[in-house]
């Protein structure tokens, strides 16, 4: 199991996605995606938020607060053509402020605020998007979520905090 981060970076009904570009060869190539990625070894997941959203971003998150813990099992799934991909564990946060200029990890991608109320029209994975949902809720959330191959099979979450 791979563990990792994820931040949804909101202000003024919008929030900060990367629209992936990378090519054929990218599992995300096409969808919009928060920033984040995985830890590296011997690192806490708030080092890992902060580091992973400059890198990707050019931004320095000020508050990131944990809203969830996540399983996404992927046994079934196909996920840019790729059948049953390693299980992922995410730390996901948000965060309301920042400082910095943006500068794009890959040149390809595109850092985008999307509106809101446009977020369910989006090319997102649907599991990130019930997350999304769910983390209008208060609280701090351990979710899973299951695909089968590419539809999303379970969202099933408890509220911990």
């Amino acid at each position: 199991m791979i563990s990792g981060t994820m931040c949804f970076l909101k202000g003024y009904e919008h929030t900060l996605f990367i629209y992936r570009n990378r090519g054929k060869n990218d599992i995300h190539q096409g969808y919009y995606v928060p920033p984040g990625g995985h830890l590296e070894r011997g690192e806490r997941s708030i080092d890992n938020i902060l580091r992973e959203f400059r890198e990707e971003t050019g931004l320095i998150l000020l508050d990131p607060r944990l809203r969830a813990i996540v399983t996404f099992y992927n046994k079934g799934r196909i996920l840019g053509g790729q059948k049953d991909p390693e299980d992922w564990r995410v730390d996901v946060y948000d965060a309301h402020s920042f400082k910095g200029k943006w500068k794009k990890e890959d040149k390809r991608d595109k850092l985008v605020w999307i509106e809101n109320s446009k977020i369910p029209r989006l090319k997102m994975y649907d599991g990130d998007k019930k997350l999304f949902e769910l983390l209008e809720q208060q609280g701090v959330f351990e979710v899973i979520i299951k695909y089968s191959k590419e539809k999303l099979a379970k969202f099933d979450w408890k509220r911990v905090n």
